[in-house]
Parts: C-alpha cells; sequence; structure tokens
C-alpha cells in the first residue's frame, strides 16, 4: 500500500511539473507558445492591426502547407489561438478562451472544415470537464 501511494505521488508530481513546464499546452514541442518573440527562424510573422507588435505566426512544412498557426486575438502581446495542419488541413485548434495562458478548449477537426468535437475546460480549473463529438455511434 505505502508503495502505491508513493507511486501515485511521483506520478501525479511528474504530470504537474509537465504541464506546469508548458509541454502539454499546446503543440508538439515544435510548436513555441504564447510571446510572439519566442517564434524564431522558419516563422513567418506578422502584424494585423500594424500596431508594431507580432499577432500572427505561421509556420509550413517542407512542401509549403501550412503546419501550424498561432494567433493573438485579442491584441495583447499574448498568442490565444493556435492551429495545427496536417498536409494543410486543419486537423485541431486549441483556443485559450479567456486570455489567462492556458488552453481551455480543444476543436478537433474531421476533414479541415467541418468540427469533429470538441474537448473543453468550462470552469478554467486546468482539467477537461465537457466533451463533445459529432458524427460518431
Amino acid at each position: 500500500m505505502k508503495y502505491r501511494k508513493s507511486l501515485l505521488v511521483a506520478v501525479l508530481a511528474i504530470f504537474f511539473l509537465v504541464i506546469a513546464s508548458g509541454f502539454l499546452s499546446a503543440g508538439d514541442g515544435e510548436f513555441p507558445l504564447w510571446l510572439p518573440e519566442d517564434y524564431g527562424s522558419g516563422w513567418i510573422l506578422g502584424d494585423r492591426n500594424n500596431d508594431g507588435v507580432t499577432d500572427y505566426a505561421l509556420r509550413l512544412d517542407d512542401s509549403g502547407e501550412k503546419k501550424y498557426e498561432a494567433v493573438d486575438h485579442n491584441h495583447d502581446g499574448i498568442m490565444d489561438n493556435f492551429y495545427f495542419y496536417s498536409q494543410g488541413l486543419l486537423k485541431r485548434q486549441e483556443i485559450d478562451t479567456n486570455f489567462d495562458g492556458n488552453i481551455d478548449l480543444w476543436v478537433f477537426m474531421d476533414d479541415g472544415v467541418h468540427v469533429k468535437g470538441f474537448d473543453r475546460d468550462t470552469n478554467h480549473d486546468g482539467q477537461v470537464d465537457l466533451v463533445r463529438r459529432y458524427g460518431e455511434n
């Protein structure tokens, strides 16, 4: 019993360290998060409202198709919408709906156009508490 408790504590500690590091927030290790200055070479950057601050970042894959996009929709200097593509088709979108620096809505796409489902953290506690899937039996 003591061993199980220690193992559980260790697993939970690792899990929370990983979350705190941003590893599970959005992306796959190649996709920097949040701050526009973190988007370096290989990214196409834009300033949609001409205020001198990057609020759009795009990365293409080796064949020139979209791979990642990040957008600062509320122009506060922190990216809050992240788009993930495969072969140029949108597969997933991760959104910080309340602009607190944490993803709380994950939208899954079927063919780049139709929503397959979503996961949502409705109370912003870091845990998914609403799951919807469409077209599944």
